[in-house]
C-alpha cells in the first residue's frame, strides 16, 4: 500500500487550508487526496471518493513527496500571449461606455490609439475579461456603511 509520508501539523493545516479555501477545485481535491492518504485511505478509497483513477492519485503522492504543496498546484501552460493588457481594457470600457453598441469603431479607435491590431472577437473577449475583473473587484471590496441612522 502506498501512503504520503506522515505529515507535520504545518503540512496538514496547510493542506486543509486549500482544502477548503483554495480557489481552484483541481487543488482542493488534489489537497484532499494527500489529507485522505495521511488518515491511512488506501488509494482505491481515494480514487473512489473524488472519482479519479489510481494512477492519477498516485500522481498527486509523487508530486507532494517531491514539491510538498507547490507540486499539487497547477503548472503554467503555453499560450498566446494576450493581445490587450490591463491598461488596455481599461481604456476598451471606457470606448464602449462612449460607443455602446458599436464594436467595430471600438476596434478601430482603440486600433487608433495602442498601435494593436486584432479582430473584433479578440476585442469582444478582452471587453469579457475587463468585465469580469470589475465584478470581482466589486464582490471583494468592502460594503459601504449603512446610511440608516442607528437611533
Amino acid at each position: 500500500m502506498k501512503f504520503v509520508s506522515p505529515l507535520s501539523d504545518t503540512d496538514l493545516q496547510a493542506l486543509m487550508e486549500d482544502y477548503v479555501h483554495a480557489e481552484k477545485p483541481a487543488l482542493r481535491r488534489r489537497a484532499h487526496a494527500i489529507v485522505l492518504s495521511h488518515k491511512r485511505y488506501s488509494i482505491n478509497q481515494i480514487s473512489d471518493i473524488l472519482a479519479v483513477t489510481r494512477e492519477t492519485v498516485s500522481l498527486w503522492f509523487d508530486a507532494w513527496e517531491a514539491d510538498g504543496l507547490e507540486g499539487l498546484r497547477d503548472k503554467a501552460r503555453p499560450g498566446r500571449p494576450a493581445v490587450y493588457d490591463a491598461l488596455d481594457r481599461e481604456r476598451l470600457q471606457a470606448l464602449v461606455a462612449e460607443h455602446p453598441h458599436q464594436i467595430k469603431a471600438v476596434q478601430a479607435r482603440l486600433q487608433q490609439e495602442t498601435g494593436k491590431s486584432s479582430c473584433t472577437a479578440t476585442v469582444k473577449r478582452a471587453l469579457k475579461k475587463a468585465m469580469s475583473e470589475l465584478a470581482v473587484a466589486w464582490l471583494l471590496a468592502p460594503a459601504p456603511p449603512s446610511s440608516k441612522s442607528m437611533d
